[in-house]
């Protein structure tokens, strides 16, 4: 019976460990992914808890107080999206945590800047710096002034003749439990009072410890957490759970440090109600100093008060910004702070803007008032950049090799001046100019010949701002240029050269083109009489060459600025010119006229003839409307149409005439010619076999068996065509004319593009006659106005009149 309980008991231990592992959490939750926490954050029902809930959740899981401050900030950051914005964060009084060089921190605070929106906190930028972390470093050895405390965990190991090693947890009483041995009080002491009197103790049970057999090491296997308070102008005031090796600065850090009105110069820690450090951020930040910057205990509070006075820093100092000041300091340790004054600065003079009363003061120092003048809170001290004024500054611009400012001590005068500079070789050396201030500072000029100078005949002593200017050959005359158009590759205008013949110039336009008349070129050249006292009748003079003869004089001919060169086109020389041969043809397709004689007869007999089912009557020409158009021709046409519009009240349409896409709109144009092609073919030359133009376009389609009808017909459909059907036939099979037809205005196109309008005689209609593929079209009635109430009356009351007048004239007449 007593083995079936001990067997009992062993299996309810059993399985109570296996409970307890199963209920531990992972030991690395830094290095869990963000999906792995999320997984488990969900497991273990960790969302939603409060800051001690979560805590005291993730003690019962096994987690260290340094695995659980990891744990909040690792579940702080967890995407909402991922588990629920009620689930992705606990209710901390904090704001998020950030990741720094691997290390989970707060996240920089945004402080706002001055008043002016220009200077910033002198120190702020440091808890707004994401790059900086001030987080402790767990991985190195316990430092020697730190204190055990509860939840500490120490590694006792004993070593030699005998080898043990315990790791401990310092209870809630301040001791450690070895094995063995009871309890032994380490609570408050230091890691190395610590491990004396943990050796001490131990030599009751190790006595090799006593004769050096046996050695015994101690240190901090796990640090404890510690809770501390932030206070006052902070930030995010509040209570923070921290490492128990974090010092006053990485509390700072995690809090956002001091607010906008917090004080830099006096953080004060707190410990069991006594100020044990009072800390200047500005040591560190000025000196490195971290001297004050103290390990942190439990319950330690971390209090700053609001600044006592502040000043602002502004212009040309290596760093502006706005001070905190303590009593007793000076503007010069000020400077100081700000790096001292920027290489630009005028320090001969300070500017203090202070706050009065009621208004404000301007107090002006000088630099040995600086060490003396204490400034009042509020105070703006403001340091001027230098004058753009030089002393000793000349000039020198335009056409030379190294133009820019040099040194009026080292060059005084004009001749030495030129020679360093160096004019260029298209400077115009007959005409220099210096610009001067005089005393009164009215600008005056002194010119002078630049060979003079070189040549030594001329020298002027320099004075302090003087300008010089050596003029540029091109800038002083218009540019010079040629203009080639007509029968070459590329008119247009070209730079001029000295020497320049007409050869010379076609090759710039990259050569003639095949149509060039050789021996027809035009000069044109401007008339220039200067000694002409009168006006004259010529515009320019006007020279032909013939080059294709290669006579000496014509060859060696030379161009003058501005000339324009004009090359003609062969009169005989004619470009080959298509017509398209489309449908019922043998041989459809483009085909090159031979001249402006050739006719429809004669293009359809080259094309092999008309096939059998070809429908002759119904041919049709299409023309383009406009060949061979010109910009002038284009404006004409447009103007034209202008006028049409104007003429049946539509808006004019504004076109530029000099715009190629009008030319180009108009060359598109085409329209159908009404022709009769089987009349040209029985009667070839008669009038009906048209000539042939550029671009025409024969169609010739198959037979047609159908007529059809359009618009206002109640059934608008195609109708096979038999012999003898008439217009009124055609319109009954199409339903009858609508209600609104206008009968009179109907018309036929027949399928060779001929139109024919229906004509009235008294109260006779006579429509047009039907034939095969006929299209017949009944347009629609104008709407009439009908006549308002007001129209009606007065007409009828005219009426009554004149019927009233003529029976007054008619009684009159009796």
């Amino acid at each position: 019976m007593r083995s079936f309980l001990k067997y009992i008991l062993c299996l309810l231990l059993l399985s109570w460990q296996l409970s307890v592992n199963a209920q531990q959490l992972p030991i690395s939750i830094e290095n869990l992914s963000d999906e792995q926490l999320t997984q488990l954050v969900a497991k273990y029902q960790l969302a939603g808890l409060s800051e001690a809930e979560l805590e005291t959740k993730a003690r019962e899981f096994g987690l260290s107080s340094d695995q659980i401050l990891i744990l909040k900030k690792r579940i702080t950051l967890l995407d909402p999206s991922g588990m629920g914005a009620s689930q992705a964060t606990y209710n901390n009084k904090t704001d998020s945590y950030v990741l720094r060089n691997k290390v989970y921190t707060k996240g920089p605070s945004i402080r706002p800047k001055d008043s002016l929106g220009v200077l910033q906190i002198f120190g702020s930028e440091i808890f707004d710096n994401a790059d900086l972390s001030f987080e402790p470093n767990l991985t190195i050895a316990t430092p020697r002034n730190y204190l055990l405390g509860v939840n500490d965990q120490l590694v006792v190991d004993v070593y030699g003749v005998s080898d043990n090693t315990k790791k401990l947890k310092i209870t809630t009483e301040g001791d450690i439990r070895f094995p063995n041995l009871g309890p032994i009080k380490v609570a408050g002491l230091t890691i190395e009072d610590a491990r004396v009197r943990i050796k001490k103790a131990l030599t009751r049970i190790y006595p090799g410890i006593a004769n050096g057999s046996i050695a015994v090491q101690v240190s901090v296997g796990q640090i404890r957490s510690i809770h501390i308070t932030l206070l006052g102008e902070i930030k995010r005031p509040g209570s923070y759970t921290v490492s128990a090796l974090s010092t006053l600065m990485n509390a700072l850090y995690a809090s956002g440090g001091p607010n906008d009105i917090g004080s830099f110069r006096k953080i004060e820690l707190v410990r069991g109600g006594k100020v044990v450090v009072e800390f200047d951020l500005y040591d560190f930040l000025i000196k490195g100093d971290l001297s004050k910057n103290a390990l942190l205990q439990d319950d330690d509070v971390i209090r700053v008060g609001p600044y006592r006075t502040r000043v602002a820093l502004k212009g040309a100092f290596k760093k502006a910004a706005i001070f905190d000041v303590k009593e007793g300091e000076k503007i010069s340790e000020l400077v100081n702070y700000a790096g001292g004054f920027a290489d630009i600065a005028y320090k001969d003079r300070l500017r203090v803007t202070r706050l009065g009363q009621n208004t404000k003061e301007i107090i002006t120092l000088r630099p040995e008032e600086l060490s003396r003048f204490i400034p009042v809170s509020g105070d703006t001290i403001t340091v001027d950049t230098l004058a753009n004024i030089f002393t000793n500054r000349i000039t020198v611009t335009g056409s030379v090799y190294h133009p820019g400012i040099y040194g009026l001590a080292q060059i005084p005068s004009l001749q030495e001046l030129i020679n360093v500079v160096k004019p260029r070789e298209e400077a115009f050396y007959d005409r220099a100019v210096i610009r001067r201030f005089q005393p009164d500072y009215t600008a005056s000029v002194i010119d002078f010949n630049v060979n003079d100078v070189l040549n030594g005949k001329f020298n002027l002593k320099l004075q302090r701002e003087d300008s010089i200017h050596i003029y540029k050959k091109d800038e002083l005359r218009e540019k010079y240029t040629v203009v080639i158009n007509g029968e070459i590759n590329k008119s247009g205008t070209y730079a001029y050269f000295e020497n320049m013949t007409v050869q010379d110039l076609v090759l710039m336009a990259n050569g003639y083109r095949d149509g060039a008349a050789l021996q027809k070129i035009e000069v044109s050249r401007r008339v220039k009489k200067h000694m002409a006292d009168n006006d004259s009748a010529v515009y320019s003079l006007i020279k032909e060459i013939n080059l294709e003869e290669n006579t000496k004089a014509d060859l060696g001919f030379r161009l003058a600025p501005f000339d324009v060169v004009s090359v003609r086109r062969l009169p005989a020389y004619k470009e080959q010119i298509s017509v398209f041969v489309e449908g019922e043809v043998m041989y459809p397709g483009m085909y090159t006229l031979s001249g402006t004689n050739e006719r429809l007869s004669d293009i359809v007999k080259r094309a092999g003839g008309i096939k059998s089912n070809a429908f002759v009557e119904g041919a049709i020409l299409i023309r383009s409307t406009y060949v061979g158009i010109s910009q002038s021709d284009a404006a004409l046409v447009n103007s034209k149409a202008n006028l049409i519009n104007l003429r049946s009240g539509k808006t004019p349409v504004v076109t530029n005439s000099s715009d190629t896409a009008l030319v180009k709109s108009l060359s598109d144009q085409q329209k159908p010619v009404s022709i009769k092609l089987a009349s040209a073919l029985q009667q070839p030359g008669s009038t009906d076999d048209v000539f042939l133009e550029e671009g025409d376009i024969l169609k010739i389609p198959k037979n047609k068996q159908t007529i059809q009808t359009f618009g206002l017909v109640n059934v608008p459909k195609q109708i096979v065509y038999r012999d003898g059907i008439s217009f009124r036939e055609a319109i009954r099979e199409s339903g009858g004319f609508a209600v609104n037809a206008a009968r009179r205005n109907a018309y036929v196109v027949y399928a060779n593009g001929q139109v024919k309008v229906t004509r009235k005689f008294l109260f006779f209609r006579s429509y047009p006659t039907i034939k095969t593929g006929s299209e017949i079209y009944v347009p629609s009635r104008a709407d009439r106005k009908k006549l308002s109430t007001g129209e009606a009356i007065g007409l009828i009351s005219g009426l009554s009149s004149l019927i009233g007048l003529i029976v007054v004239l008619v009684n009159t007449a009796k």
